[in-house]
């Protein structure tokens, strides 16, 4: 695909293509916002979000959030910015703090996750 053209300097059409399909899901978008648009970019095309939060003005200086996405969920704005990006990527979003009661039938299906979770629970640590 064109739009990963770049990356042959890092990865083969081949591993590209494995990259679009791998599941991927990525735990907290407050920092983890930066992560995801990251992988998306790289090519990382079948995400899920999950977050409870909603966007706070203190989190513009370091989250990638607009000021229009004050008072919005992190993850239904983040889904947003990267289906911008690129609008045939296969991206969920949940509106839901991962829990106990959640962890695993979030966990079931992907390959790669990602820990951007607040450590204010001992759920991250579950999480890893």
């Amino acid at each position: 695909m064109e739009i990963y053209s770049r990356n042959r300097l890092y990865v083969s059409g081949d591993e590209q293509d494995l990259i679009k399909k791998i599941p991927v899901i990525l735990a907290g978008s407050g920092i983890g916002s930066n992560i995801a648009e990251c992988a998306l970019r790289f090519g990382f095309e079948n995400l899920t979000i999950v977050d409870g939060d909603c966007v706070e003005v203190s989190n513009l200086n370091r989250q990638n959030y607009i000021y229009e996405d004050v008072s919005k969920y992190k993850t239904e704005s983040l889904f947003k910015r990267l289906k911008h990006i690129n609008p045939n990527a296969e991206i969920k979003f949940i509106t839901d703090f991962i829990s106990d009661d959640n962890l695993d039938d979030l966990l079931s299906e992907q390959v790669i996750a990602i820990n951007a979770l607040d450590f204010t629970t001992d759920i991250p640590v579950k999480f890893d």
